[in-house]
């Protein structure tokens, strides 16, 4: 699998028990004296590497009796007993964290993650959808199901300190070292080098060459130089196969066929892919297929033929003439087309037929068709992304029943509201539709004065308004929000927010009246803006995240919220 030594820094033995016992909490240690002998051992087979002492410590945690911690013992010296021939002895160690799982699932995802390039943020969604169509994870017909159960187990892994949380939201990282030994594991300790072929970012041209393709289940080239893949083995075994971020030109059809368990494919990310081979369709068992990116000017008929498909992704490709083939996939559950072909009347007709359809996104630049979809209850149910560009309308016809909408994005309009003002009324985000709102754009919007909207997505963390809006004076307005907004109101504004960026707004005025708490927001961006005079916080405040403004001058003159504060 290519392994490498690893080189880390040592603690002195005071400072790694320092560590470890940090790392364990509580009074464990101190309520039996064995334990604290054991725990001393333990504390010494991790050789004052702080990644050991923080993963064990962790482990460790949850053990409470003399029998557990001599466990723990017992099991490091087996596995420096039985895998004598690896040089990296952290390996051995950490495997106690592995053991530790328990839960062959939890086991199987974690194994999963060191199929991500090294050092990569890796997204949570993402990888759980690989986990689902993989079959590791298993909700039955229920995806919400299937879901929960895969953000438990990376909770689990955060948790063991095997996956590491970063300040992006929704993503994890990877240790080097735990991935490392996650490969390790995943070959069988070795014995089956070629089960999972890991070759990721290291400026591969070609297909690596294998010993017997038959033994390989999942392989993972991503980040490379691949431009042409001409090869065609026989993969009886394979079931995962990545490709994404390569500059892949020309793919042979004979390499898809002889993959008759291969359910996960993606290929995103290649921008000079132009073509995709008619044999696609003899990937009878294909769950999960991503061709977000690449340059594909048509869709091969064949991938009409993919019975087993659930997941499709063609975010962003622009050059394809025709999504026609979309309509024979009735059994397709996850329909990604944002940012690629407008969605027209007849396709939306198409998508009725596609009775398993869950999650959707779109792109729409007609007013007619976004009103047609959005009146009928089992798409608009469905929609999870849609990008809107272009449309002229009072304002934008959303329903009660698009709750499931994660993100939208909004360009080049003239609209006076996102929401019809009579829909103001609510007093409940019970009632609203944008309960499960996460991300809004809001790019060179005409006629809008207010997007006092927002108060109604309770989950919302990120907003990006990007001018020219000559109209827009206020992000929320206290005249059409305070009688909302009364005493005994459960909406509380900006709960969730992130991260807040508004620009070349000449006439915006004012973010909201009144002083807001913004208890996780983490960056604030404020450019060209000449007109914002006050910011809804404290001076005190703005210190603990990142506001970034661009403009000393103007920052200079702002007014803060309570000012005696300001020094």
């Amino acid at each position: 699998m290519g392994r490498h030594n690893v080189e880390v820094k040592h603690l002195d033995p005071k400072n790694a028990w320092e560590l470890f016992r940090q790392k364990v909490r509580g009074t464990t240690l101190d309520s039996d004296p064995k334990i604290l002998e054991l725990a001393k051992q333990i504390c010494e087979k991790c050789k004052g590497l702080p990644l050991a002492l923080n993963v064990i410590g962790e482990t460790m945690a949850c053990k409470t009796s003399v029998r557990e911690w001599q466990c723990a013992i017992d099991d490091l010296n087996t596995n420096a007993a039985d895998y004598p021939e690896v040089k990296d002895e952290i390996l051995t160690i950490l495997k106690l964290s592995y053991d530790d799982l328990k839960d062959e699932t939890v086991k199987q995802c974690f194994q999963y993650c060191a199929l991500f390039p090294e050092d990569e943020e890796i997204d949570e969604e993402e990888l759980i959808e690989y986990w689902r169509h993989e079959g590791i994870i298993n909700g039955g017909e229920d995806r919400e199901r299937a879901i929960n159960q895969g953000y438990r187990i990376l909770s689990i892994l955060v948790s063991a300190c095997l996956l590491m949380p970063v300040d992006t939201l929704d993503f994890v990282k990877m240790h080097d070292v735990i991935r490392q030994m996650a490969l390790w594991v995943a070959s069988n300790f070795e014995e089956e080098e070629e089960k999972v072929i890991v070759k990721t970012g290291a400026g591969v041209h070609q297909m690596p060459e294998v010993r017997d393709w038959n033994s390989v289940r999942r392989m993972s080239l991503a980040k490379n130089e691949i431009q042409n893949i001409s090869i065609s083995p026989v993969c009886h075994n394979l079931t995962t196969l990545l490709l994404k971020h390569n500059n892949l030109e020309n793919i042979s059809g004979e390499l898809f066929l002889s993959m008759p368990k291969l359910m996960i494919l993606d290929l995103s990310f290649n921008k000079n892919l132009t073509k995709l081979p008619e044999e696609v369709s003899n990937l009878v068992s294909l769950r999960y297929l991503n061709l977000s990116g690449t340059g594909l000017e048509n869709l091969p008929a064949g991938l009409g033929k993919l019975i087993q498909l659930r997941y499709l992704a063609l975010i962003g490709v622009q050059t394809l003439q025709s999504i026609s083939v979309v309509s024979c996939l009735v059994n397709i559950e996850m329909l990604w087309l944002n940012y690629t072909a407008f969605v027209s009347l007849e396709l939306i007709e198409d998508m009725t037929l596609m009775k398993n359809l869950k999650s959707l996104g779109v792109s729409i630049n007609d007013v007619v068709v976004l009103e047609r979809l959005l009146s009928i209850p089992s798409l608009a149910s469905c929609i999870e992304h849609i990008f809107i560009e272009g449309i002229v309308a009072e304002y934008v016809p959303f329903v009660t029943n698009i709750s499931s909408l994660r993100s939208i994005e909004i360009g080049s309009c003239i609209i006076s509201d996102i929401m019809e003002h009579t829909r103001y009324g609510f007093r409940s985000t019970s009632t609203i539709c944008f309960q499960n709102l996460v991300y809004v754009q809001i790019n060179g919007v005409s006629g809008i004065q207010d997007l006092s909207w927002l108060i109604f997505a309770p989950n919302l963390t990120f907003v990006c308004v990007d001018g020219p809006s000559l109209e827009l004076k206020e992000i929320v307005s206290r005249e059409k929000v305070s009688g909302i907004l009364n005493e005994g109101s459960s909406i509380v504004p900006f709960r969730k927010l992130h991260t807040i960026e508004l620009i070349s707004l000449v006439e915006l005025e004012s973010i909201y009246w009144k002083r807001l708490e913004f208890p996780i927001l983490k960056k604030m961006m404020i450019i060209d803006c000449p007109k914002l005079k006050k910011l809804p916080f404290s001076k005190e405040r703005a210190y603990y995240f990142d506001l970034r403004a661009h403009n000393e001058e103007w920052f200079g003159r702002l007014e803060w919220e309570h000012e005696a504060t300001e020094d």
